[in-house]
């Protein structure tokens, strides 16, 4: 009896912890990409990315089906000049969130398998350096440059 009560007490104990670590930590808001010419091979996503968790998360790897690669990219000014940097990885902060908006962080999403129009979702996965990942739906919408 003694080894059930045992037993018993660590599957309640592993399973809470269970289910709280399979909680997603990261969510969006305000997540769209930006609708393009029919003719364009690049397209571009803007959100702000939520870290619910209590430590730092970093994420290695965006990618979806339509697209033939995703990556992190920043505009910089100096001098008067725009440049655009590539990133390996994007952090967020524990129980912060990062902007990704036009003129600063944002995805660039390259050669589309099929032609996107404003009120079209797409998947895309995002992977971090714990190599855990979620998916999320991302709507096509108007430019609003």
């Amino acid at each position: 009896m003694k080894n059930f009560i045992t037993a018993l007490m660590f599957l309640l104990s592993t399973s809470g912890s269970s289910a709280y670590a399979d909680q997603p930590a990261l969510s969006l808001k305000d997540a769209w990409i930006a609708e393009a010419p029919p003719v364009s091979k690049v397209m571009v996503a803007y959100m702000t990315i939520i870290n619910d968790a209590a430590e730092d998360i970093t994420i290695v790897r965006a990618e979806s089906e339509l697209y033939s690669s995703i990556e992190f990219h920043e505009t910089k000014r100096e001098d008067g000049i725009a440049r655009m940097l590539r990133h390996d990885k994007l952090t967020i902060p524990a129980g912060s969130s990062i902007t990704l908006k036009r003129g600063g962080k944002h995805l660039m999403l390259f050669n589309p398998g099929k032609r996107l129009k404003a009120g079209d979702t797409v998947d895309i996965k995002l992977t971090t350096a714990s190599n855990t990942s979620q998916t999320f739906a991302v709507s096509v919408k108007k430019s609003r440059f």
